[in-house]
């Protein structure tokens, strides 16, 4: 027989979904030796939700492990690997002795009543045959009839003795098929124990290996927070610093344009001045354009650091925390002063603008 078939026989007594599961979870363990699972038992029954295998199995463990709690004694042995072998040996045997006095109970009791049948019936022979011998001479031919029944009993008296013989070399080859049982269950507990090992060596590898891997990837956080602690650092200073230069540069030039509208106003009462304003007009300009070229090389290290931060913030950040791009996008808004670069344009005497 298949587990199929099996599974087949078990749905025609087993109206319930939860029972029919366990009646499949018991199959698969105890008859086929095969783990159940909920997926393997959904595809064999296919009945109910996925819910209903997975609580099956769960109460299958339950009560398994209740009823088959027996302690190995071996010192060298795990507790979790004695304890698992002490429910697989007390389950093979409970099934084997069970199994075994069942049918031993079911021949007992069929050879018992039959010879308490035959003896009942060799009882009324026996009233018989003494009515019968106080009667032979009325009925002869019914003695000899009662004597041939008393010799069918007989027969089926030694039937049934062998009967019994036969149970007892069926319990002996039973207790002959559990020791070999006991003898296979060594070598898969000391297969298990192996397995277990390797398993345990594996665990404590990919444990180093995961703590070393957050090791390095907390390292580089930390860098990276450093790195842009800097350079945030330094797009504030030179901001203020460009913000310093841009005000004393509107400074200058409103006083420039004060300055040249007052040499105007005293070029039309005194153009013997004129020479002096033109020179000291010179000088401011010259000192203007020296200002200008420093404001030009402070914006293009900003632009610079401004690339630098991009570049930073485009980079592959698989590992990094989200709130440190949002702080590296922050300076670089507030570092967005951008200037024209045009050159300095000295405006005539007459220009007003």
């Amino acid at each position: 027989m298949t587990l199929e078939s099996d599974i087949e026989a078990v749905r025609e007594h087993a109206a319930d979904t939860q029972a029919l599961y366990r009646e499949v979870c018991a199959l698969m363990f105890f008859r086929y030796g095969e783990t159940p699972t909920a997926n393997r038992l959904y595809q064999l029954v296919r009945k109910g939700s996925m819910s209903a295998p997975a609580k099956a199995l769960r109460d299958f463990w339950v009560e398994v492990r209740e009823k088959t709690r027996v302690d190995v004694g071996r010192p060298d042995l795990p507790p979790e690997v004695a304890k698992a072998a002490g429910e697989l040996a007390a389950n093979l045997w409970r099934l084997s002795s069970d199994a075994a006095t069942a049918a031993l109970d079911v021949f007992r009791q069929d050879a018992q009543s039959d010879i308490a049948a035959a003896r009942r019936q060799a009882q009324d022979m026996e009233a018989q045959r003494n009515d019968a011998v106080l009667k032979a001479d009325q009925a002869a031919s019914s003695a000899a009839a009662l004597g041939q029944q008393i010799s069918g009993l007989e027969a089926r008296l030694v039937e049934l003795q062998t009967a019994n013989d036969m149970l007892s070399r069926q319990l002996a080859v039973s207790k002959d098929e559990i020791s070999a049982g006991a003898a296979a269950l060594a070598d898969a507990r000391r297969d298990f124990a192996a397995e277990l090992a390797k398993l345990r060596q594996s665990h404590d590898l990919n444990e180093q290996r995961l703590a070393a891997t957050e090791k390095r990837a907390l390292l580089e956080i930390e860098s990276e927070r450093a790195a842009a602690s800097r350079a945030r650092k330094e797009l504030q200073a030179a901001n203020e610093r460009i913000a310093s230069l841009e005000t004393e540069h509107r400074s200058e030039r409103d006083a420039l344009r004060d300055g040249l509208a007052t040499a105007k106003a005293e070029l039309a009462a005194a153009k013997s001045r004129y020479a002096a304003i033109d020179a000291q007009l010179a000088e401011k300009d010259a000192l203007l354009v020296e200002r200008i070229a420093s404001t030009d090389l402070l914006r293009q290290r900003l632009e610079t650091m401004s690339r630098r931060l991009e570049t930073a913030r485009t980079e592959p950040a698989a590992g990094r925390p989200a709130r440190r791009s949002r702080a590296k996008a922050e300076p670089q808004a507030r570092g967005s002063v951008r200037f024209s670069g045009g050159p300095f344009v000295k405006r005539p005497p007459g220009d007003k603008r």
